[in-house]
């Protein structure tokens, strides 16, 4: 060994450190400029909001009351940060959204390169971001680069994972990956599906198998036995964690709801369903690109015959996430990896009870099983690469053309994504108008309620309110209980609005912004003093405070909203 080496290897790391910071960046701007073509929502809104109290100071959100996935310790202090640099305002949920991406793309790349290096290293590395370079337009940019959802869960899991992959056997490593584990399981408990379930499955395998077949001592096997340790405690501690947090009087949690099994004779649907939901995650849907679809070209989708193309070219990013995931179980029992037969096993673990359980219902539930992507594209980079020794040497040049090839069109529809115009939310259009009619703070439905509050940066503030034909109360739901107290808080008008009417896939409409005029009435709050009409929107103003109008107790549901009406 010669005395440049250990120079060249430096030299290699920081050549790597710059590229990685390059391609950071330019990711981000593609993936902050393609958030922007999906607008943002009041689940987005909820978890902003959320993020500028912890940022002011209420660390345990006291008075909330959140959803059953309540990201606090993962995307909420995330947006607490950028709202620091940022202000509150929408682009919050963009910029949130395509940091989380980036970051993930990144890490998905890293963990697939594994303790390789050179030319190996940097195709792994390639392969699995690559595969997640392009999300698809409509639902799954959506899914990817939108409000909060389960996908920002998987990067805390990622970094878990690289810690068990690049990290020597010693005591604290499953120490580490037991407290990331617990902390990412507060925010969201997919994570026990998604890591500490299939870590415990594998480490629990190995240790079975090297006890009883090859009658080894259970203290040789105490790393094993330590990560399933870890996982378990996990959970205890997650669940311990978020309990003293509600005795300390911060933030409630909305009970979950029962993921039931679904009926046996509904199995086929459902499992096209996931079917369905996979393609979509990967850019390879061809079922929801038609003239006609929610997510064709009429919200944000390509034209038919490119977004045709683009989905068949993911194809191959598919296939050799299928190919990677049956792969990675000849490593079940491999020493020299842990990390790929736990993924598969994720994967397994989570789209099986996902198929099975009435949560499979629609495109849009696939976010429930959002690992498949960031798991697969990390076992692709893992395991196709090392199989490429066996191919021919005359037919490598061509396998070289067509993977530069695939990459090039995923480059080509990522820049293509990049380009088109922003897309405006519901809500902008009437925060300037309720603000020149000194509108402050109102009442509303969940869609258009924290969203409002949101694009006004806090100036205007419309409250969630159940609404109901007999008294109508506070809605707790990723709402907070001081919004409601008439001793600190003024409400005199209600806004209603008619553009969150969009098509559903059985041609149904969806209404979930307007208000019948029989739960109205329920408020006893006498008619309007004015009714006003701006564009989509219906602002009806009361010369009276409209909160001392509402009963109790505050509710979880929406009330009596209608969800979906016949299309005319």
């Amino acid at each position: 060994m010669t005395e440049e080496d250990p120079g060249r290897r430096r030299l290699a790391r920081w050549v790597w450190l710059a590229g990685l910071v390059v391609v950071a960046v330019v990711l981000f701007i593609a993936y902050l400029r393609m958030s922007r073509t999906y607008p943002a929502t009041s689940d987005g809104a909820d978890q902003a909001l959320q993020g500028w109290d912890m940022l002011h100071g209420n660390w345990l959100l006291h008075d909330w009351t959140m959803g059953d996935v309540t990201y606090y310790s993962t995307e909420i202090p995330e947006y607490a940060l950028v709202e620091l640099v940022r202000g509150l305002g929408a682009d919050v949920v963009h910029i949130a959204a395509a940091i989380t991406y980036t970051l993930l793309v990144l890490a998905a790349g890293l963990l697939a390169r594994g303790r390789a290096t050179g030319r190996d290293g940097l195709i792994r590395f390639l392969v699995a971001a690559g595969i997640m370079l392009a999300p698809q337009f409509g639902n799954a940019t959506h899914l990817l680069l939108s409000q909060p959802d389960h996908l920002g869960t998987q990067l805390p899991l990622l970094l878990v994972f690289l810690l068990l992959d690049r990290a020597p056997r010693r005591w604290y490593i499953p120490v580490a990956a037991g407290i990331a584990l617990s902390w990412v399981i507060i925010a969201d408990r997919v994570a026990l599906l998604d890591a500490a379930v299939p870590l415990a499955l594998v480490c629990g395998a190995r240790v079975l198998l090297a006890v009883f077949r090859h009658r080894r001592s259970l203290a040789s096997q105490w790393y094993e036995l330590s990560l399933v340790a870890a996982s378990v405690l996990s959970f205890v501690m997650a669940t311990l964690a978020v309990k003293l947090i509600s005795d300390l009087h911060g933030y409630q949690v909305t009970p979950v709801k029962s993921a039931t099994l679904a009926p046996l004779h509904t199995l086929p649907q459902r499992v096209v369903v996931t079917l369905e939901g996979i393609l979509n995650v990967y850019g390879a849907d061809f079922f929801h690109i038609s003239q006609n679809s929610p997510f064709g070209p009429a919200l944000g989708g390509l034209p038919v015959a490119v977004g045709v193309a683009l989905a068949a070219v993911h194809l191959v990013g598919v296939a050799l996430a299928v190919w990677g995931f049956f792969r990675a179980f000849r490593y079940f029992f491999d020493p020299g990896d842990l990390v790929s037969p736990v993924l598969a096993t994720a994967i397994a673990v989570n789209v099986g009870a996902y198929s099975v359980s009435i949560v499979a219902f629609g495109l849009f539930d696939a976010r429930e099983i959002l690992a498949v992507l960031p798991f697969g594209a990390v076992l692709a980079g893992r395991m196709v690469p090392g199989t490429l020794a066996g191919v021919p040497r005359r037919l490598k040049p061509a396998l070289a053309c067509a993977s530069a090839g695939v990459l090039a069109c995923y480059l080509a529809a990522l820049g293509y994504g990049a380009a088109q115009p922003p897309v405006a939310d519901s809500g902008q259009a009437i925060v300037p108008w309720l603000e020149a009619h000194h509108l402050t703070t109102g009442l509303g439905t969940y869609n258009e309620a924290n969203l409002i509050t949101l694009d006004s940066g806090g100036r205007v503030a419309v409250r969630t309110v159940s609404w109901q034909f007999t008294s109508n109360v506070p809605r707790s739901f990723e709402s907070n209980a001081d919004w409601f107290d008439p001793r600190h808080n003024y409400a005199n008008f209600i806004v209603t609005n008619t553009a969150d009417t969009t098509p559903n896939r059985d041609r149904t409409l969806r209404r979930s912004s307007m208000i019948p005029a029989a739960a109205i009435a329920a408020l006893h709050a006498g008619p309007p003093a004015h009714v006003y009409h701006y564009k989509t929107f219906t602002v009806m103003v009361w010369d009276h405070n409209l909160l001392d109008n509402l009963g109790g107790p505050a509710s979880t549901l929406p009330g009596e909203i209608p969800c979906y009406v016949k299309c005319v």
